[in-house]
C-alpha cells in the first residue's frame, strides 16, 4: 500500500485492520502482563481514532480538500507508518494464534513473555505515536509546528529503537529459551523491560494523556456493535491499593454549556477489561474543559525543540507548549506529553473563537433611566476601588439573581397572584415582592451593561465563564418572565427599594481578613445559579438561604437589614458531619465549620442582638466561628425549620454514636474521625463481600464503657453515614480490649482491623436426653468481624491503632521496643474496694499487631528469671465476654441475634520476654508499691536452719531465686523456690550491714532474723502471704512468720559479691543496653 495517495478505501482497511488487531488482542488481554495491557490500551485508542476520521471524510467529501496540502500529506504519512505498524504486530499475532486464544491465563503460560517484552514495548509506543499524529492532523494546529511535533516524536521513536537493538542476540536467545514457569504478573515484575517507556510518576502513558487532558486523545469509538465490543464490570476493582496502585484522575461530567454549543454526532463509550483502562469521552466530543486539559502531574514533561527562528504570534502557544527550558523530548512520553499539551491549547483556542449565545433583554423588564443612573454611580465608585473582571461580575449578578428569588420565596405568593400564575409589580404590591423585582433588575443591568461590554467578552470564553453567562441569562429570562405587570411599574415604587449593588459590611466583617478583601474564590463557589452546582466537585449543598446577622462583639457589631447573609449547610467528601458555612458578597467573610449537636439544643438568649427589633428569638439563634461571635436572624420560620431539620434528622439517624447515660456505669469517647472508605470484609479470608460493602465519607468512634470494677470494662465502635445521604444509617459493634488484630499496609492512612464477637456457636453439651445445648462464646483465635479502613490522613490512622492496642489511662511503665508492653494502674470502687495492675502486651503475628491484656492483684506470683531477663506471671487473670445465649436447649431466633452480655474473670499465665535487665528491672519494679529491684539472681539454696557442727545446712527445697528490693533506706530480701514447694515464698527486712560472709566463698549468711512464709507475695509491701489464713486482727491474708539464721549458697563468688554490693548501697544499677540504632532498626 503506498504511503502518498491515499484513498477512502486505505482508510477503511486500516480501521478495520486496527480494529480486528484490538479485538483478538483483547481476548487474551484479562491474564496479560501488564506491558501487554497497556499495549491493548493503545491499540483501542488508535482503532476509535481511525473510526472518527473514517466518520469526518464519509460525512463530509471535501475532507480532504479542506484539509490543505501540507496537512494532507502528513496524514498520508502518518496513516502509511501505522498500517506499516498494524502489519507486525498482525504478523505476531498470527505467529501465536495456534497456541489458543480460549483461556487467557493458558496462553499466557505457552507464551515466553521475556523474550518478547522489548518489542511489544516497541510496538506500544509506535501505536501511541501514531494516534497522537493523527489526531494533531484533525486539529488546527499549524502546518509548522505540526511537522515540528511529528520530527519530535520520531526522533524520540529513533533513540528508542536504538536502546532496544542494543540488547545482545544471545542474551534474546536466552531469553526466549528461558523455560515458563512464572506466573505472568510476576515475570512482568521481575524481567528486565528492553526498550520499555519510562512510566511518568506511576501513571503510564495512558495516565500521561489523562493528567494533560482529562481523556484520550481521541472519541470514544462511533456506532460500534454491542455484540462485538467486549463488555466488563469493575466489581474486581480494588477501592484500597499499594501506592503504585493510582487510580486515574476522575473525569467530569460534560457541562451545560457544552450541550448548549451542539454537538450532533453522538458518541458511543468502550467497554475495557479491569485490568484495562476504560477509555473516556475524547475533549473534543464532550466537551471537556481546556483549563482541565492543561493540567501536568510535572512541568518535567514539557520539552520544547530548539528553534533558531523566531515563532510568529501565530505560534507563541505551541511553542510554549513544548514546555520549559527549551530542550527536545528525549523519550516517547515527553514526546507525546508536548504534543498533547498542543492538541489542548489548541482545542482551547478553538473553543475561544465560537461566539456567545446571547439572548436580548426584555425590554419590558428594562431599568428606567432613573434607576440604571444609579446603578452606573454605584458601580463606578466600586471600580475606583478595586478592578472587577468578568468573573467576578458574573458573581455580583448571581448573587442579586439568588437574592431576587428568596424574596420571591419569602412574600405570600397567594396576595399576589393572577389567574395567570404570574405575579404583578404594580406600585400597591408588597415590599418583598417589589425587591425581587428591583433585584432581578440588577442582575440584569450588570449582564447586558457591563459583562458584555467589550472589555469583558475575552473573558467569556473560558468555559466556567461561558457555564456562569449561560446559567445566569437563562435564569433572569426566566424569572422576569414570572413578572407580567398588571399596570406599568411605578418609578417611586423601584426608587423605594434597595438599588444598591453591593451589601453593607459590618466593621469587623471589614477587618476579618485583611489580605483578602477581593471576591475570594471561598465565597465564588458557592455563589451560583443552581444549588446542585454550588461547592468544589467534592463538596455537597444541602440547604442554603440569606440571613441577617450580627457579627463581632458589642461595641462593633450592628443587625442587619435585607438578609445580607448567604448561610448553607454542606457535607465535604471524606467527612460526614455537615458544615455550616457563612459568607458575604464582596468575599471578606467566609466561615466554615461543623455544625454539631449541641447548636441543635435549645439556647436562650435574653442579650439577642436582635431584641426589639421584630425577630423572634427563636429565629435568632448563635453560630460562633472560633474567635469570631455571631448571631444569625432568619427572616422567616420556614427558613428556620428546614435549616434545623436537616442536621436533627441525621443526628437523630446516628445517634447510637453520642455515649449513653448508663445508671452503674459511664461511657466516653475514646476516639473519633472521619474515614473516606470503610469496606466491610469477609474476616475468613480478609477479602471483599459479595456484592461488595463499600461506604464512603463516614463516621468512626470508640466509645468505652467504665463500671465500678475497673475489669469489667467493655468497648463498642460505632460508624455511622455522611449528613449527606438520602437515609443516614449507623451501626454499632462489640468491641474487646484485647485480642483485637490491626494491619498497616499500602497507604499509609490505610488500616485492616479484625476480632471476634459473642456470636461463635458451641454445642459440645447434652442434657442427658440427647438434647443439644447450644452456646454462643467469645473466641479470641477465630474473628468474624473485618474492615478495611481509609483514613483521611496517616496521623488518623496512627491514633486509631493506638486507641485499639492501648488503654485509655495513662500508663505508670512502658518498656520500648518494636512490640512494647504497658502498665496501668486499675481500681475498683465497688463491691471490695482495691487496687492491681493492668498488663498490656503488644505482639506481632505475621503483619498483623494485637495486645494482651492482664489483670495482676496484689496478692500474686511470679517468677523472673535473670540469666535470660525472662518473667512469667502463672496466675494473672484476664476477662472473658459472655453471650446473651448460654447454655438453651434452642437456638436464638434469626431476629434476635445473640450479643454481648457481661464480662467474668478467667486465670491465666503469661510469659513476658526482655532484651536487657534495665528494662526487666524496670518492669518489675512497676509491679511492686514503690520498691525498687536492685538484685536477682538464681541460687543452689537458701535455707533458715542455723548451722550444724556436724551435718550439712543444705536445704532440701532445691534451688531458688533470690531478690533483693530497696525504699528508701530498707532493704527487703524475698525468695521463691520453684512450683514443687507449697510455701514457695519467703520474705524479710535485712539490714544493710548485717551481712555476714567468708571471703571467697560463695555462701553468704544472715544473722538470725524475722521472715515470712506463704504461697503468694505481697506486691505492695513484699510480703508472703497465705491464702488460706488471715489476720484475726487485720483480717487480711498473712503468711507464717518465723525467726531464724539465712544461709545462701550462690552459683558463683561474683554472684555473692554482687549481692554484696548492693545490699550496702554500692552496686551500680542496670543500664538499658538498646541503642539508638536499634530504635532506627525497630521504626
Amino acid at each position: 500500500m503506498s504511503g502518498l495517495n491515499w484513498g477512502i478505501g486505505d482508510l477503511l482497511t486500516v480501521t478495520k485492520l486496527a480494529w480486528d488487531l484490538y479485538h483478538n488482542c483483547y481476548l487474551v488481554a484479562r491474564e496479560a502482563p501488564d506491558d501487554f495491557r497497556q499495549l491493548v490500551n493503545e491499540l483501542a485508542s488508535l482503532q476509535a481514532c481511525l473510526r472518527n476520521l473514517r466518520d469526518d471524510v464519509n460525512s463530509d467529501m471535501s475532507f480532504f480538500e479542506r484539509l490543505g496540502e501540507n496537512k494532507k500529506q502528513t496524514l498520508e504519512r502518518c496513516l502509511a507508518s501505522c498500517f506499516e505498524t498494524l502489519n507486525r504486530l498482525q504478523k505476531l499475532v498470527i505467529k501465536y494464534r495456534e497456541l489458543g486464544v480460549g483461556d487467557g491465563l493458558q496462553f499466557w503460560r505457552k507464551l515466553k513473555w521475556v523474550g518478547k517484552q522489548g518489542e511489544i514495548a516497541e510496538l506500544k509506543s509506535k501505536i501511541m505515536v501514531h494516534t497522537c499524529n493523527i489526531s494533531l492532523c484533525m486539529s488546527s494546529i499549524g502546518n509548522s509546528s505540526l511537522a515540528r511535533i511529528e520530527a519530535s516524536m520520531i526522533r524520540a521513536l529513533e533513540r528508542q529503537e536504538a536502546t532496544t537493538s542494543s540488547q545482545s542476540p544471545s542474551q534474546e536467545n536466552e531469553d526466549e529459551d528461558e523455560v515458563d514457569d512464572l506466573a505472568p504478573l510476576q515475570k512482568a515484575k521481575t524481567a528486565p523491560q528492553a526498550g520499555s517507556e519510562t512510566q511518568s510518576n506511576g501513571l503510564g502513558l495512558y495516565g500521561l494523556r489523562r493528567a494533560f487532558t482529562g481523556a484520550t486523545l481521541v472519541d470514544n469509538v462511533s456506532r460500534m456493535s454491542p455484540e462485538s465490543t467486549p463488555s466488563i464490570s469493575e466489581e474486581d476493582m480494588s477501592e484500597f491499593g499499594t501506592p503504585h496502585m493510582a487510580k486515574d484522575p476522575p473525569m467530569r461530567k460534560r457541562s451545560a454549556s457544552a450541550k448548549a454549543m451542539g454537538k450532533t454526532r453522538s458518541r458511543s463509550d468502550v467497554s475495557i477489561d479491569p485490568g484495562l483502562k476504560a477509555f473516556p469521552p475524547s475533549p473534543r466530543a464532550s466537551g471537556e474543559s481546556p483549563r482541565d486539559m492543561t493540567k501536568s502531574p510535572g512541568g518535567e514533561y514539557f520539552k520544547k525543540p530548539h528553534s533558531k527562528r523566531i515563532p510568529s504570534s501565530s505560534k507563541d502557544l505551541l511553542h510554549r507548549s513544548h514546555g520549559i527550558g527549551g530542550k527536545e523530548p528525549l523519550n516517547v512520553d515527553e514526546a507525546v506529553a508536548s504534543a498533547m499539551q498542543a492538541l489542548a491549547s489548541a482545542r482551547q483556542k478553538d473553543q475561544s473563537a465560537r461566539p456567545l449565545r446571547v439572548v436580548g433583554q426584555d425590554p419590558l423588564h428594562k431599568p428606567h433611566d432613573a434607576l440604571q443612573a444609579r446603578f452606573q454611580k454605584l458601580a463606578e465608585d466600586e471600580l475606583k476601588i478595586r478592578k472587577l473582571n468578568a468573573k467576578d461580575w458574573l458573581r455580583v449578578a448571581t448573587w442579586w439573581l439568588l437574592k431576587a428569588r428568596f424574596n420571591t420565596r419569602v412574600d405570600e405568593r397567594t396576595q399576589y397572584m393572577s389567574t395567570r400564575g404570574s405575579f404583578s409589580v404594580s406600585g400597591e404590591g408588597k415590599a418583598a415582592i417589589n425587591q425581587a423585582y428591583v433585584d432581578l433588575l440588577k442582575a440584569s443591568w450588570i449582564l447586558y451593561t457591563i459583562v458584555l461590554t467589550d472589555d469583558h467578552k475575552p473573558s467569556l470564553m473560558t468555559d466556567e465563564n461561558r457555564k456562569l453567562f449561560y446559567s445566569l441569562s437563562d435564569g433572569i429570562s426566566e424569572d422576569l418572565g414570572d413578572f407580567q405587570p398588571v399596570d406599568p411599574p411605578e418609578k417611586d415604587t423601584l426608587l423605594c427599594q434597595n438599588y444598591n449593588i453591593w451589601e453593607l459590611l459590618q466593621p469587623e466583617e471589614e477587618t476579618y481578613d485583611e489580605e483578602n478583601l477581593l471576591p475570594a474564590l471561598e465565597n465564588g463557589r458557592w455563589i451560583t445559579v443552581e444549588q446542585d452546582d454550588a461547592g468544589e466537585e467534592h463538596e455537597q449543598v444541602l440547604f442554603r438561604t440569606f440571613v441577617d446577622a450580627a457579627i463581632g462583639g458589642k461595641r462593633y457589631r450592628m443587625r442587619s437589614k435585607g438578609a445580607p447573609y448567604m448561610l448553607l449547610l454542606s457535607t465535604k467528601e471524606g467527612e460526614s458531619e455537615p458544615k455550616v458555612t457563612l459568607c458575604n458578597q464582596s468575599g471578606t467573610l467566609s466561615l466554615t465549620r461543623d455544625f454539631t449537636i449541641e447548636d441543635l439544643q435549645n439556647k436562650d438568649l435574653p442579650m439577642s442582638p436582635f431584641a426589639g427589633s421584630g425577630i423572634s428569638p427563636r429565629e435568632a439563634i448563635p453560630l460562633n466561628f472560633g474567635r469570631m461571635n455571631i448571631t444569625v436572624a432568619f427572616t422567616n420560620e420556614d427558613d428556620l425549620r428546614q435549616f434545623m431539620y436537616i442536621p436533627k434528622a441525621y443526628f437523630d439517624a446516628v445517634k447510637r454514636r453520642e455515649p449513653r447515660q448508663l445508671d452503674k456505669a459511664t461511657e466516653t469517647l475514646l476516639f473519633k474521625s472521619s474515614v473516606e472508605v470503610f469496606e466491610q470484609l469477609k474476616a475468613s479470608t480478609m477479602k471483599p463481600m459479595n456484592p461488595r460493602q463499600i461506604f464512603r465519607s463516614c463516621d468512626l468512634r470508640v466509645l468505652e464503657t467504665t463500671t465500678k470494677e475497673g475489669w469489667r470494662t467493655t468497648r463498642r465502635i460505632v460508624i455511622s453515614s455522611s449528613a449527606g445521604e438520602t437515609r443516614p444509617w449507623c451501626t454499632e459493634l462489640f468491641l474487646p480490649l484485647s485480642r483485637v488484630q490491626i494491619r498497616r499496609e499500602g497507604l499509609a492512612r490505610q488500616c485492616t482491623i479484625k476480632w471476634s464477637d459473642c456470636t461463635h456457636e458451641k454445642f459440645d453439651k447434652t442434657d442427658g436426653n440427647y438434647n443439644k445445648i447450644y452456646t454462643y462464646v467469645y473466641d479470641d483465635s477465630n474473628p468474624n468481624i473485618a474492615f478495611q479502613l481509609l483514613f483521611r490522613n496517616s496521623q488518623d490512622a496512627t491514633d486509631f491503632e493506638s486507641t485499639i492496642l492501648h488503654l485509655s489511662i495513662p500508663p505508670i511503665f512502658s518498656t520500648p521496643g518494636p512490640n512494647p508492653g504497658f502498665i496501668y494502674d486499675i481500681s475498683d470502687t465497688e463491691p471490695n474496694p482495691k487496687k492491681y495492675k493492668a498488663l498490656i502486651l503488644t505482639k506481632s503475628r505475621f503483619d498483623w499487631t494485637y495486645s494482651d491484656l492482664f489483670y495482676m492483684y496484689r496478692d500474686t506470683d511470679y517468677q523472673y528469671d535473670h540469666s535470660t531477663f525472662r518473667v512469667r506471671l502463672p496466675s494473672v487473670y484476664y476477662t472473658d465476654y459472655i453471650s446473651t445465649h448460654v447454655e438453651k436447649l434452642y437456638k436464638p431466633p434469626p431476629d434476635e441475634a445473640p450479643h454481648f452480655s457481661h464480662c467474668e474473670k478467667r486465670v491465666g499465665n503469661a510469659p513476658i520476654d526482655f532484651d536487657d535487665e534495665a528494662v526487666a528491672a524496670g518492669f518489675m519494679s512497676s509491679l511492686s508499691g514503690g520498691h525498687t529491684l536492685i538484685f536477682s539472681r538464681r541460687v543452689h539454696y537458701i535455707t533458715t536452719k542455723p548451722p550444724s557442727r556436724f551435718g550439712s545446712t543444705k536445704s532440701n527445697k532445691g534451688n531458688a531465686e533470690v531478690q533483693l528490693w530497696s525504699k528508701g533506706n530498707s532493704v527487703r530480701l524475698v525468695s521463691r523456690w520453684d512450683d514443687k514447694v507449697e510455701d514457695k515464698w519467703m520474705s524479710m527486712s535485712v539490714p544493710r550491714d548485717g551481712l555476714a560472709h567468708t571471703k571467697d566463698t560463695n555462701r553468704a549468711s544472715l544473722p538470725k532474723c524475722e521472715y515470712d512464709r506463704g504461697r503468694k507475695i505481697d506486691m505492695a509491701h513484699l510480703v508472703a502471704r497465705d491464702s488460706r489464713e488471715k489476720d484475726e486482727k487485720t483480717g487480711k491474708k498473712a503468711g507464717s512468720s518465723m525467726a531464724g539464721p539465712i544461709t545462701i549458697a550462690f552459683e558463683s563468688v561474683r554472684d555473692r559479691e554482687e549481692f554484696a554490693a548492693a545490699l550496702e548501697g554500692k552496686a551500680t544499677p542496670p543500664t538499658m543496653q538498646r541503642s539508638a540504632f536499634d530504635d532506627l532498626m525497630d521504626l
